[in-house]
């Protein structure tokens, strides 16, 4: 899982790939939505279309500033939609959690991982 505080960019790549010869392919209607939960309860945070990475067949990315009144510490889906070639619909999920600017000062790191020395 990543990370973001409010304020910073978020940025997701996605690379559609063609269900039966696994190769990257473009799709049309490429779009993202971003949303979180409450309960059994879906907020939608944005949506917008996805851009095309030049020279890349089937990788695009989502980028979005956090705003500042989305709430801390929940999970934010990320999903990415386009339609395939043969006129079937493909899915894509990303996810991060939104935390708070000291989430990191009592000892977290990024990945979750904490490094600790000892003497010997």
């Amino acid at each position: 899982m990543r990370f973001f505080k409010r304020g910073e960019i978020a940025v997701s790549k996605f690379t559609f790939l063609d269900m039966l010869s696994g190769e990257p392919i473009d799709v049309s209607n490429a779009t993202f939505i971003i949303v979180y939960y409450s309960g059994l309860v879906e907020t939608e945070i944005t949506q917008a279309a996805l851009e095309k990475l030049l020279n890349k067949t089937g990788e695009y990315i989502c980028q979005w500033e956090i705003p500042n009144t989305v709430p801390e510490n929940e999970t934010y889906f990320v999903t990415a939609k386009g339609t395939h070639p043969d006129g079937s619909t493909t899915l894509i999920e990303d996810f991060y959690r939104v935390v708070s600017d000291n989430y990191f000062s009592n000892g977290a790191s990024i990945g979750g991982m904490v490094a600790k020395f000892t003497k010997s």
